[in-house]
């Protein structure tokens, strides 16, 4: 009787070491830079999305791509811990999508690294390490949103998926300094319950929140900061200089070029003298001057070979147009859902130059 107690014990001992063999560390890695990069490919999703089409809880999946040492144990004996079942869960997400073959529907289904990746990055870079307030202006299609993109990619897969890195799109609509602070705030906070909140709790909020984590805050489309219509435009620029003067975190500001346009104004010199040191200025394809940051023919070339494109005179030109390599790649789009190709014939049928 004392025997079959004792290997009760050491089995119940043994099944328990069992159920708490960790995730293989290289494994939980992959299927993390993956969902990184299914992220970069489509930012208008977010982790919940990949979660309900894997057939994972979302919150669960958050937490595992953070914390690759989470759901270790069994729920029953028998069972395969949560953590294995969620990588399992994504392992057969990426292989159907791997199957399905590149989507029409993805505006940047490759990752290219072009000469506008280098420069916002290395902009986005500066805004962090000297928590100071960077302008990152471009034309209308070379790549800024995409440059961004593959900058938190890249932090996800370097710092975790928790790394200090926030973003905020501006629009039309939330030209305020509390629509602004409450984006912020949902970004660092991750929960959307801040509009009713007056601004000062609201800065006081970030301010906490962000403490210490040498983080940069990412704001695209902020031309509209400098919307002629909008009188709070540069008030707001001047509100969110405050936190890098604090030292609490970064912001690059990525635009057309139109919130500088109007800070070049005297009205604005004080909040000029402090960004223009920092600003990174990208021209178009052909248009770089004096050894400034510019879309190049390599570029070009690049994006379309990895499209599978060869008729380099017709992309060339595509390029320059307005809307530059966002013209191009949805030329490639269209023609790779309408003839399943994108040769010559098939993308002058689509437009011609």
């Amino acid at each position: 009787m004392i025997q079959e107690k004792e290997n009760h014990v050491l089995d119940s001992a043994w099944l328990f070491a069992a159920q708490q063999t960790p995730l293989d560390t290289e494994l939980w890695k992959s299927l993390r830079d993956r969902t990184a990069d299914e992220l970069k490919k489509n930012p208008g999703q977010g982790v919940e999305t990949i979660a309900r089409a894997a057939g994972v809880d979302p919150e669960r999946l958050d937490m595992w791509l953070r914390k690759p040492n989470c759901f270790q144990s069994a729920r029953r004996v028998g069972e395969k811990p949560t953590s294995f079942l969620i990588a399992e869960a994504l392992e057969r997400y990426f292989e159907a999508l791997d199957k399905a073959g590149r989507n029409p529907k993805d505006r940047c289904p490759f990752r290219v690294e072009t000469s506008v990746t280098q420069a916002v990055i290395k902009g986005i870079e500066l805004a962090r390490f000297m928590r100071e307030t960077v302008l990152i202006d471009a034309a209308s299609g070379l790549g800024k949103t995409e440059s961004v993109n593959e900058y938190i990619a890249r932090a996800r897969k370097g710092e975790g998926f928790d790394c200090p890195v926030w973003t905020i799109e501006l629009n039309e609509y939330c030209i305020s300094p509390k629509a602004i602070l409450s984006l912020i705030c949902t970004s660092i906070l991750g929960e959307d319950r801040y509009e009713s909140r007056p601004e000062f709790e609201l800065s006081r909020a970030i301010l906490g929140a962000t403490e210490g984590k040498n983080g940069v805050l990412i704001i695209d489309e902020g031309q509209h900061t400098a919307d002629a219509t909008k009188r709070l435009g540069m008030s707001i620029l001047n509100g969110l200089r405050s936190f890098p003067d604090k030292g609490a975190f970064g912001i690059a500001i990525l635009g057309s070029g139109e919130t500088y346009r109007r800070l070049k104004t005297a009205k604005y010199a004080q909040l000029l003298s402090r960004v223009e040191d920092f600003r990174v200025d990208i021209a178009g394809l052909g248009q770089g001057k004096n050894g400034q940051h510019a879309l190049t023919e390599n570029d070009v070339f690049a994006v379309m070979s990895a499209w599978g494109a060869e008729d380099k005179e017709y992309c060339l030109n595509a390029a320059r147009q307005s809307g530059a390599l966002r013209t191009m790649t949805n030329i490639f789009r269209m023609s790779m859902d309408l003839y399943g190709t994108v040769d010559s014939a098939a993308l002058r049928k689509i437009r011609r130059f």
